[in-house]
């Protein structure tokens, strides 16, 4: 069994006659989705159940925001902890904050998830410079699901990964898994080597402490 599953944004739409009919709205208003809130709330409790059942951490987004359940309970702090180490649900935009991250970091925080969702236009820069570059400057390992393939008139289009330090990857490219496809739907299986994190991130300390004295 896992121990943290990540869905991702606007999971809510799986809810409404299948993501791939949504014939309700023409287009994205400004104010959300136009999702009823009875839909939502069953998206909820159903990921609650997901949760649960499988004893797990799982993690998720609607048009509410993101939410974070463990083991069946929705967590208000967004932070819970996954075999003795920390993880935390995080938006996108905090991805590009150092200070942030790295206080994440010194408090113990290892594990960041992210559910966000595609655009129509890929850009492989932007997406490193989001979810790859801090994973390798702060350290940690950064978990992203994202939503693709066709949302009412918009082609939705990115790639989920879970990422790391580039010297604990196995191919050193920062990625432990990426889905290669732009639109296809897939589940990526990640093992984390946690012993690994803790040795690069104690090796870094050490290499910034010999540098200041």
């Amino acid at each position: 069994m896992p121990h943290v599953v990540v869905f991702p944004a606007l999971t809510d739409l799986f809810f409404v006659n299948g993501i791939w009919s949504l014939p309700f709205f023409k287009r994205f208003p400004k104010n959300g989705l136009g999702i009823p809130e009875a839909v939502t709330q069953q998206c909820e409790w159903f990921m609650a159940e997901v949760s649960k059942r499988m004893n797990c951490v799982v993690a998720f987004g609607t048009i509410h925001g993101l939410k974070l359940c463990n083991k069946g309970r929705f967590v208000a702090e967004k932070r819970v902890q996954v075999k003795e180490r920390g993880l935390a649900l995080v938006p996108k935009r905090w991805l590009t904050n150092s200070e942030v991250l790295s206080a994440l970091v010194e408090d113990g925080i290892r594990i960041l998830v992210t559910p966000t969702s595609g655009s129509n236009v890929y850009n492989e820069w932007d997406d490193k410079y989001y979810f790859w570059s801090h994973a390798q400057m702060v350290g940690y390992y950064g978990l992203k699901a994202t939503l693709v393939g066709r949302v009412s008139r918009n082609r939705l289009k990115d790639k989920a990964c879970v990422c790391g330090p580039i010297p604990i990857t196995q191919n050193h490219d920062g990625y432990i898994v990426r889905n290669e496809s732009l639109e296809g739907s897939a589940v990526l299986l990640a093992e984390l080597d946690m012993e690994k994190l803790e040795n690069f991130l104690v090796e870094q300390k050490s290499r910034f402490n010999s540098l200041i004295h």
